[in-house]
C-alpha cells in the first residue's frame, strides 16, 4: 500500500474522531506511517491508572510469542536534589516525605483549574493555576516543582516504555492507549499528549471497557450481545454496558464514581484501627504522617489477604511508644466497616444498567466482567452475582489478572494475527471514538 493511500485511509478514520482530536492526530501525517499489520514487539499497550499504571505487549519472534505485562504505582516524587522518582521508588519516598509526591493525577487530566471536580480534590500536593497549561491546571510539589498534569502522567508512561524496551531489547515507538469510557474529549487529548510526551506515537485509542471485553475473548463469540463491565480500581469505580453488534462493541450505558475505589476501603479500615488505638492507649496518631502511612499500607495488605482467606493480621511495629499493633481483621469485620462503600459500587452498576435501559431486563445481559484490582474482593463478586440473579461473573483469566485485563485487551490490538475484532482487520488505521466504531 502506497504512503499516499495510507494517508487517505488515515484521513477517513480521522473523520470518525471527536472534533478535538483532529489538530493533534492530523499532525501524525507528517511522519511515516507504520505498516499494518504491525511487526510483533513494535507496538505496546499502555494504561494510566489512578493507583497503578500498566504496559503490555508481545515479545519478538512468532505469533505465539509470550505476552509481557508490567505494572507500577502511578506515583511521581522528587528527592531533595530535585531528581524525579517514578513508580515503586516514588511511593517508597512518599512514606518519608508525602509532600514531595504526586498521585491520583489521572482525575485531573484535561480538566480546567476552575472545574468543580478539580476544586474539590484534596492531595498532599497543591493544585495551582498554571498559565502555560492548556487547561490552566498545574501541580506544585514541595513548594518547588510546578508541573503540567500531562507532564507528570508522561513520566509514568515513560517509565513503562523503558521497562517494555528493556524486556524487548529494542526501542518502541508506537502505542495503543486505553482510556475510561467517561473521559471527555479534553481528557482524551490530555492522555494523548502525555503518551506523545513519553516518546510514543498513539496508533489506537480504545475505551477501557472494550479492552476488558477483548481480554476475555468476548469479541470472538457471536452469541454474546450485551456485556456488563465493572471496573473497580484503586480510586475509581466505573460500570459500562456494551452491546456487541456487527463485530463492534459500543457503550449503551455507563456510570462512574471518580472517588470510589480500593483506597477508600483502606482508609476506612485504617480509621477503625486508629479508633482501636485511641481506646487502648489513649493516643491519637491521626496526625503522625509516618505512622498513618504505615498503618494504611498494612490495611491495604490485609485487605488483599482477605480476598483468599477469612482472617488477616494487621501488624505495625512501634505504633505507640514502642508498643506494636498486632490485631486480627476478619473478612466479616472488613465487610461491616465498608458496608456503605459496597453499596455505592452497586449504585454505580445500577445507574449504568438504567442508562442502558436493561435494568428491568437483566436476563438480556449475556456476560458480566469484573476488572480492576479491587474487584478481587469477594463481597463485590457476591453482590454483582446476586444483582443478576445468581449469575456467574468473569474475573480475570488463567493468564490475566483482573488488574491487568484492560492493558492486555489493548495489547491484543497490537497483535498482527489476533483477528476476530473487526477494527483489527484490513488496512484500517484509526484512533477510536468514544463508541469505538470504525
Amino acid at each position: 500500500m502506497a504512503n499516499s493511500d495510507r494517508i487517505a485511509v488515515l484521513l477517513i478514520c480521522l473523520q470518525l474522531l471527536p472534533s478535538g482530536f483532529l489538530g493533534h492526530a492530523a499532525a501524525l501525517m507528517d511522519s511515516p506511517l507504520p505498516s499494518r499489520p504491525f511487526r510483533l514487539g513494535s507496538v505496546i499497550a499502555v494504561r494510566l491508572g489512578n493507583t497503578r499504571s500498566c504496559v503490555s505487549g508481545y515479545g519478538n519472534g512468532h505469533a505465539g510469542a509470550p505476552v509481557f505485562r508490567f505494572c507500577i504505582p502511578s506515583w511521581v516524587a522528587f528527592s531533595d536534589d530535585g531528581a524525579a522518582l517514578v513508580g515503586e521508588a516514588a511511593k517508597d519516598h512518599a512514606a518519608a516525605n508525602p509532600q514531595a509526591a504526586v498521585f491520583g493525577f489521572k482525575r485531573l487530566l484535561g480538566k480546567t483549574f476552575g472545574h468543580e471536580d478539580v476544586q474539590r480534590e484534596s492531595f498532599p500536593y497543591k493544585i495551582v493555576y498554571k498559565e502555560t497549561s492548556s487547561t490552566g491546571t498545574g501541580i506544585q510539589v514541595a513548594k518547588k516543582q510546578l508541573l503540567h498534569v500531562e507532564d507528570v502522567a508522561a513520566m509514568v508512561l515513560a517509565e513503562l516504555k523503558c521497562r517494555a524496551e528493556a524486556f524487548l531489547g529494542h526501542k518502541v515507538h508506537y502505542a495503543v492507549l486505553t482510556v475510561p469510557s467517561y473521559f471527555r474529549d479534553a481528557s482524551r487529548l490530555a492522555a494523548f499528549d502525555a503518551v506523545t510526551s513519553a516518546g510514543l506515537e498513539p496508533v489506537r485509542i480504545i475505551d477501557e471497557p472494550t479492552a476488558a471485553a477483548l481480554a476475555h475473548g468476548l469479541h470472538e463469540n457471536e452469541i454474546t450481545k450485551n456485556v456488563l463491565v465493572l471496573h473497580v480500581g484503586g480510586g475509581t469505580a466505573e460500570a459500562t454496558v456494551l452491546v456487541h453488534e456487527d463485530g463492534v462493541f459500543e457503550a449503551i450505558g455507563t456510570w462512574h464514581d471518580a472517588h470510589l475505589g480500593g483506597d477508600d476501603f483502606d482508609r476506612r479500615t485504617a480509621n477503625h484501627f486508629l479508633q482501636l488505638i485511641r481506646e487502648k492507649h489513649s493516643v491519637d496518631i491521626g496526625n503522625d504522617t509516618a505512622k498513618l502511612w504505615k498503618l494504611r499500607a498494612e490495611c491495604e495488605r490485609a485487605k488483599k489477604e482477605l480476598s483468599d482467606r477469612d482472617v488477616a493480621r494487621v501488624s505495625v511495629n512501634s505504633i505507640v511508644d514502642g508498643v506494636d499493633l498486632f490485631e486480627p481483621l476478619t473478612r466479616a469485620k472488613f465487610e461491616e466497616l465498608n458496608h456503605d462503600l459496597f453499596g455505592r459500587i452497586m449504585s454505580v452498576v445500577d445507574k449504568a444498567m438504567v442508562g442502558s435501559e436493561l435494568a428491568e431486563k437483566k436476563e438480556l445481559v449475556d456476560e458480566i466482567v469484573l476488572v480492576g484490582g479491587s474487584s478481587r474482593m469477594p463481597r463485590i463478586q457476591e453482590l454483582i452475582s446476586d444483582y443478576f440473579g445468581g449469575r456467574q461473573v468473569r474475573i480475570g483469566t488463567a493468564a490475566v489478572e483482573p488488574d491487568e485485563a484492560v492493558v492486555h485487551g489493548g495489547a491484543l490490538l497490537s497483535h498482527p494475527t489476533a483477528g476476530g475484532y473487526e477494527c483489527l482487520g484490513g488496512e484500517r488505521r484509526q484512533f477510536g471514538a468514544s463508541t469505538d466504531l470504525c
